[in-house]
């Protein structure tokens, strides 16, 4: 397992320090990561597992992705705002 972990997480000496976390072959991270990814709740997506119905992880994941969809509609509307703007500066200007 220890030619799974990457260049920067290998100390000096060649032999990185326990513990490193590993899920079947793929590396997932040390403890400092682990830690932050258990203080941001998303420790189901830092182990590479998919996270079960209802958790508080699984909860953000969909409330990010409504997100991401309000912001480029609300982008969109933005934009037609925009453009009717300039359009009605430049009906004034012709005037």
């Amino acid at each position: 397992m220890r030619e799974n972990v990457p260049g920067e997480k290998k100390p000096q000496n060649g032999i990185p320090l326990p513990p490193q976390i590993f899920n079947e072959e793929q590396y997932c991270g040390d403890f400092d990561s682990f830690f932050s990814a258990k203080e941001e709740n998303i420790i189901y997506s830092f182990l590479g597992l998919a996270p079960p119905p209802g958790s508080k992880e699984e909860e953000g994941e969909t409330a990010t992705e409504e997100m991401e969809e309000v912001t480029e509609e609300g982008a969109e509307g933005e934009a037609e705002e925009e453009e009717a703007e300039k359009e009605e500066e430049a009906g004034e200007e012709d005037s």
